[in-house]
């Protein structure tokens, strides 16, 4: 699993800050922008983070095309796109609109190959659970969705670590290019997993990941709405 995003949590709860007010009912995300505005600073006026190659940016490109927000792997890397400040509560789904032009090349969770060309993290909580490994930090509670090629819809899987904290779900198997509508009931799915009413949800992150490839190491996904009907977005003041 990717130990570094438990760090990046630690670091920093990752929360939801866009320009959304103080309060806001039925949040949603929208990734639309000409084609001649500069990805990466659209997403830091909006208070987007970016970390390890999602910074960098001959290892990741970032640009606005019809089809959204296009994320893309240039070379064997890991990239988090996150947002901070704020919680969702009274949250049930979460509807992601998304799709992907190229896929890391062997990636299947089944097989041990645990790459991907999107993935859209969800962070329960703040208590943090055990990693399973003494150099791996703890982490929230998370589930984390991906588009992928072939490993089984729907079905939970464990990451190299936070066994008791995590899991990863493919949601789809888009044709490449094709845009897919994403609508995934977190809390349902959070109780199944781990037993135990889902809390607020205090974090999303979009990520990829084409490290140790089979290929070159590219990938290339894009997403357009990130929407959670029905919930409640909270920003915390500057004194929490």
């Amino acid at each position: 699993m990717k130990s570094y995003l438990s760090i990046l949590i630690l670091a920093s709860f990752l929360l939801m800050a866009t320009a959304m007010p103080a309060q806001a009912k039925d949040p949603a995300l929208d990734f639309n922008a000409s084609a001649e505005t500069d990805a990466w600073q659209w997403l830091e006026d909006k208070n987007f983070i970016m970390e390890r190659s999602a910074a960098n940016r001959s290892d990741t490109k970032l640009s606005f095309t019809k089809q959204g927000l296009l994320i893309e792997a240039l070379k064997p890397s890991q990239a988090f796109i996150a947002l901070k400040k704020g919680h969702l509560e009274h949250y049930k789904d979460v509807e992601i609109t998304w799709g992907v032009n190229k896929f890391p090349q062997g990636a299947s969770y089944v097989d041990g190959q645990r790459n991907e060309a999107i993935m859209l993290y969800a962070f329960f909580g703040t208590e943090t659970v055990d990693s399973g490994a003494v150099v791996v930090p703890d982490s929230p509670y998370f589930l984390a969705l991906q588009l992928c090629e072939k490993d089984p819809v729907n079905v939970p899987m464990k990451g190299r670590f936070f066994h008791d904290g995590g899991r990863f779900i493919c949601v789809a198997h888009p044709k490449l290019g094709e845009v897919v509508t994403t609508r995934f009931d977190l809390k349902d799915e959070f109780k199944k997993v781990f037993g135990k009413d889902a809390p607020p949800l205090y974090g999303i992150a979009l990520e990829f990941d084409t490290t140790s490839p089979q290929d070159d190491g590219t990938s290339s996904a894009f997403v357009q709405r990130i929407h959670f009907p029905d919930a409640e977005y909270i920003k915390e003041s500057s004194a929490e």
